[in-house]
């Protein structure tokens, strides 16, 4: 099985090829969302994030509010770093879990969506690694798309590897300053390269 990683800077597309490698007919696993479990009331690092971060970062029902949470991670680097080093190891055996269910139910290319691949030291043991990236001003204008002020987009920007080095790291880059058909047959192409090798 082709195990395939796909990276890249935030507000970039990475969840659209997600979507258009499921129509490929290839399932598809998101680190994000593995993440957003890891934080849910009763997971196994829930009380730890919440004795790191304190009772505030709840909402009325006791579940952790990743807006309170990114308010106050996204502006202080080492408590970012130290919530990725409680949820990150979750992650990655989640993954790992995943991608051994995928092969031994006979999937010829498994992909898993991993924003912060390169910055959490999880790139070994991928077959392919596709970094997908934006201009910057695009990036930023489709990040304040989602609601952020500008202030609070750009601190997520600058909280993750500069898209340049990602796109460096990668095996191979997507550009998504065009269209959605565009971007489609950016993915065609790469797949048909993974399938030629």
């Amino acid at each position: 099985m082709v195990r395939l990683a796909v990276t890249g800077g935030i507000a970039c597309g990475k969840s659209r090829v997600a979507q258009y490698l499921q129509t490929c007919g290839i399932p598809v696993c998101e680190a994000d969302l593995l993440g957003h479990e890891a934080l849910a009331v009763g997971s196994p690092v829930y009380g730890d994030v919440v004795a790191e971060f304190g009772r505030g970062i709840l909402d009325e029902a006791g579940a952790i509010d990743r807006g309170r949470l990114g308010s106050i991670v996204f502006a202080q680097p080492e408590r970012l770093a130290r919530l990725n080093r409680l949820i990150h190891p979750v992650v990655q055996a989640a993954i790992a879990d995943w991608l051994d269910t995928q092969e031994q139910g006979g999937c010829a290319v498994a992909a898993v969506i991993v924003p912060l691949l390169f910055e959490a030291d999880m790139a070994d043991g991928w077959d392919v690694i596709v970094g997908v990236g934006c201009s910057p001003d695009l990036q930023l204008a489709r990040l304040m798309g989602r609601g952020l002020g500008e202030e609070a987009c750009r601190l997520r920007v600058a909280a993750q590897m500069p898209l340049a080095e990602k796109m460096k790291l990668s095996d191979f880059e997507i550009w998504n300053d065009g269209s959605e058909a565009q971007l489609e047959e950016r993915v065609d192409d790469v797949l048909m390269s993974i399938e030629e090798k």
